[in-house]
């Protein structure tokens, strides 16, 4: 069994404590253990819709059933889900121990690892990268949210993807619920993988403000949507379709599962 904590970093960008405790902090949120419930075998099913999603059955492939193949051995270890998986390594010491009881292979179980933290759980960012997407935003909202603990987008998720808990924030605040309910759907537009602010607020420019207006746009209508929305604002859309594709986008939010309940 050969370990090698130096290509955790070189493989992920991350320190393997630091990707472990990132991974941890996702793990936490209700949502996120309610509607990524994988057991091993969905997970490599899971896996395979991501390719046919975002990567439109091109590139990676290989990749992507290597890593299926990862989660069926993991099944067969007897790993649960995501969380048991994360939890059993959750430190440099139980890692180890795992591998030698196992026979797992480190180089395989780092790739599961960055696999799930960049393509399959919804990545965390603060609040303030949603809020600046919004038009009409009050300079106290930001205090607002984060005085009730309301700090990320993922939070957002967690307590917004509900109308009730909309309503009761309102009921709390006096913030519009209709500003709550477009902020909770930006935020589950960054479940989109490496979707962020940015991205968010230029697709809320073009009219692709939710999810399911992505899921189900149509990649011709969309594309002249956006190259309209550039030039009113003076840029090229060229830019925009250079980092992140529409047919990522649109593929991505066919496969992400539905969790905000609208009105």
């Amino acid at each position: 069994m050969e370990i090698d904590w130096d290509q955790v970093k070189k493989k992920t960008l991350w320190h393997y404590e630091k990707l472990i405790a990132k991974l941890l902090d996702v793990l936490e949120f209700n949502f996120v253990n309610e509607y990524y419930a994988h057991d091993m075998i969905e997970a490599g099913l899971y896996s395979e819709k991501i390719q046919q999603g975002y990567l439109q059955n091109g590139r990676e492939a290989d990749f992507v059933n290597e890593i299926t193949v990862n989660f069926k051995n993991l099944s067969l270890l007897g790993i649960r889900n995501y969380q048991d998986l994360v939890g059993r390594v959750s430190t440099k010491s139980d890692c180890e121990k795992f591998l030698q009881e196992t026979g797992f292979s480190f180089v395989a179980l780092i790739q599961v690892l960055d696999f799930l933290f960049r393509w399959v759980l919804p990545f965390k960012i603060p609040i303030k990268e949603l809020v600046d997407t919004m038009p009409y935003t009050n300079a106290t909202y930001l205090e607002l949210f984060k005085d009730r603990g309301i700090r990320s987008n993922l939070d957002v998720l967690e307590n917004f993807r509900s109308e009730m808990g909309r309503k009761m924030f309102t009921t709390e605040t006096g913030i519009d619920v209709t500003y709550i309910l477009q902020l909770a759907h930006r935020a589950d537009i960054s479940r989109l993988a490496y979707v962020r602010g940015k991205t968010i607020l230029h697709l809320c420019g073009g009219g692709y403000n939710t999810l399911d207006k992505l899921e189900n746009a149509e990649r011709k209508i969309m594309e002249a949507d956006m190259t309209a929305y550039y030039e009113s604002i003076g840029k090229s859309f060229a830019d925009f379709k250079a980092v992140i594709p529409l047919d990522w986008m649109i593929g991505g939010a066919k496969i992400l599962p539905k969790i905000i309940e609208d009105e």
